[in-house]
């Protein structure tokens, strides 16, 4: 039974079991302790399933529940120089736990920079991380071994999506103008991704998942990367672009750097389905996460995928409008 938090426990893990939290600390203490690092003088750093913490030099990253990094640090080691990962230190499980080592990489969290950036630095940003992410797309050919045509936000199969939109359409309360989209919006995506070329996709290309210093140094955590089309990376980076955490449409200079390169990189044919699609998708994940918890958590109230959802789902298609017109 999981308990009332204490005012001592870091947001990332209000909603999680104390004694599970309690577990992966200290394992992750004892992770860092290998490689020179004491946990107590390093820093949380954001992230939702694992937990990881940067300082002395390393970075540590542990799964929450029992789970193999094995595949991912594999990619990672495969990728090319371009995406800027930092080097993986050491790898292994402890009680099941996977964890990976890397080395600390001098810079910000992008995620976190984010707001004291300038519009023109915010701009730069987004043209850098889809620049490092292109050089993993473009080197598809020798890391598509690493990784599986599902995961993260892609569902094995339509039926799997199918049923993630009935858990939507019943915790929402769609009405059937939207209830009918959202089933055309899937199908359109699973008619077209066989269609077109696979391509090893980051999975997770959020803002959190990249180091700023004066420019975008690094690309991080791996654990979602999936092959399939590239618009699964389009779509993340059009919405982390054009969408605020409250889940409202934002007009700038970075939003229209990334409508620019998905309209550029995106399948002339076939781009709109794919990026309306896995946009639709990525929100369906979120939704199932944000429904494990309390009604009651702050982070609940803060976090509304429902919004970025129903928006994708009116006539224009919400934050992607401009690509599917």
């Amino acid at each position: 039974m999981t308990q009332e938090p204490g005012a001592d426990v870091h947001p990332l893990d209000r909603h999680r079991d104390p004694f599970r939290v309690d577990l992966v600390r200290g394992l992750a203490a004892q992770v860092a302790a290998r490689y020179g690092g004491d946990l107590t003088r390093m820093r949380r750093a954001n992230g939702y399933s694992n937990a990881t913490w940067v300082g002395d030099g390393i970075a540590v990253r542990i799964a929450h529940t029992p789970a193999d990094m094995a595949r991912e640090a594999a990619l990672v080691r495969a990728l090319p120089r371009e995406a800027g990962h930092p080097e993986i230190l050491g790898q292994g499980t402890a009680e099941g736990h996977g964890w990976i080592v890397t080395a600390e990489v001098r810079g910000q969290n992008l995620h976190e920079a984010w707001p004291t950036l300038t519009p023109a630095e915010q701009r730069q940003a987004i043209r850098q991380l889809w620049a490092r992410t292109l050089t993993v797309h473009d080197a598809s050919p020798s890391l598509r071994t690493y990784v599986a045509a599902h995961g993260g936000f892609v569902p094995a199969t339509s039926g799997d999506a199918t049923a993630a939109a009935g858990r939507a359409e019943a915790a929402l309360g769609l009405t059937s103008a939207q209830r009918s989209r959202l089933h055309d919006v899937l199908g359109g995506y699973f008619r077209a991704a066989p269609l077109v070329e696979r391509t090893v996709n980051h999975g997770d290309l959020a803002l959190m998942n990249a180091v700023w210093d004066g420019e975008v140094v690094a690309l991080l955590d791996f654990e979602y990367a999936v092959l399939g089309p590239a618009e699964i990376d389009l779509c993340r980076l059009v919405c982390e672009a054009r969408v605020s955490e409250e889940g409202h449409h934002v007009d700038s200079e970075a939003g229209a750097a990334a409508v620019e390169i998905a309209a550029r990189h995106m399948d002339p044919v076939r781009g709109r389905a794919l990026l309306h699609g896995a946009a639709v998708l990525d929100q369906l994940r979120d939704l199932d996460i944000w429904l494990t918890l309390d009604p009651a958590e702050e982070s609940r109230e803060d976090w509304r995928p429902s919004r970025l959802l129903t928006g994708l789902l009116d006539t224009e298609g919400g934050c992607l409008a401009p690509l599917l017109g």
